[in-house]
């Protein structure tokens, strides 16, 4: 990449539980130092509403989100409210407590490195996914995968700790308390399915939870989501099946069931937990009182800044 003439690093003060403005000051000389041709503007978000009206709204060439995954998310909400050939470029220099989508790109996790690298990076288009209109860059989850997500945070408020290990420790607590398989109505590019599943991941990217690695084979720029369900199980068997699916060697399990799909829509007679991209999210109800969720892929959509 090059002529970049005006840069925005949005900073996300909640990132790094809590020290991202301690972060940006650690980091301010080395981008300088990298984008010393270049005009850099530094804006910290108060909220998630501000990050999305600053995604719609900066008149800059190439934002530079340095955060975690939500801020991400929430820019990417503003971007994507504006004409496609009016969005800057978005790159991220990861600080935050999962970093999954930062992964997907090839982004390393010492932000240092990963500043050095940008002016290297490759401008690609990538897909993103659509879920009862709101936007997701690598992961959508229901069930016990959302139920981590959300014990996640939790841990990460009380503890102060973040990555891997912080989602590894939720993961075993929901197992625990609540590994309960729910009945999924389906439709998948047009074939009708139910099934009762314990995890369902719909994923853009291969990861979620800080490098658990759900959709091994997944690609942010192939025009199709990578759907991992698996039904009920024992506690023990659900532990030792996460231990697979850190190391993204699960999918020749007989339990698993992979398929590929570019629109997918689910319907759920009880509330069920659901994330994306770390973030809950609520259902629609459609007319006969079902919890109703509408996914479709976006091929090609946004133009980010990769390092693989």
């Amino acid at each position: 990449m090059q002529n970049i003439e005006h840069i925005t690093v949005l900073v996300n003060p909640a990132a790094a539980n809590g020290n991202g403005h301690t972060e940006w000051l650690r980091l301010q000389p080395h981008f300088e130092e990298a984008f010393f041709n270049s005009r850099i503007d530094v804006i910290e978000t108060v909220n998630r509403e501000h990050a999305t009206a600053l995604g719609e709204s900066l008149n800059t060439e190439m934002i530079i989100s340095l955060s975690g995954d939500g801020a991400i998310l929430d820019i990417t909400q503003g971007l994507m409210r504006r004409p496609s050939d009016a969005r800057p470029l978005l790159a991220v220099v990861p600080i935050g407590s999962g970093n999954d989508f930062a992964k997907a790109l090839g982004v390393p996790m010492n932000p240092w490195l990963a500043i050095s690298r940008l002016m290297r990076g490759q401008r690609s288009l990538i897909d993103i996914g659509n879920v009862n209109g709101r936007y997701f860059l690598n992961t959508l989850s229901f069930g016990v995968d959302a139920v981590i997500a959300d014990r996640t945070t939790e841990l990460r408020k009380s503890t102060r700790r973040r990555g891997f290990m912080l989602y590894a420790q939720a993961a075993v607590g929901a197992i625990i308390k609540d590994l309960k398989a729910h009945h999924y109505k389906m439709m998948i590019d047009g074939e009708y399915l139910e099934r009762d599943l314990l995890i369902c991941a719909i994923q853009n990217g291969p990861y979620y939870g800080g490098g658990f690695k759900v959709a091994p084979r997944a690609l942010l720029d192939d025009g199709l989501f990578n759907i991992c369900m698996a039904g009920q199980t024992s506690a023990p068997a659900a532990l030792y099946y996460m231990t697979r699916i850190a190391q993204g060697t699960h999918e020749k399990l007989k339990i698993v069931e992979t398929r590929k799909a570019a629109r997918i829509s689910l319907d759920f007679s009880a509330p069920i937990a659901a994330q994306c991209d770390g973030e809950s999210l609520e259902a629609q109800v459609n007319e006969v009182g079902d919890w109703h969720f509408d996914i479709e892929l976006l091929p090609q959509t946004l133009e980010v800044v990769s390092m693989r």
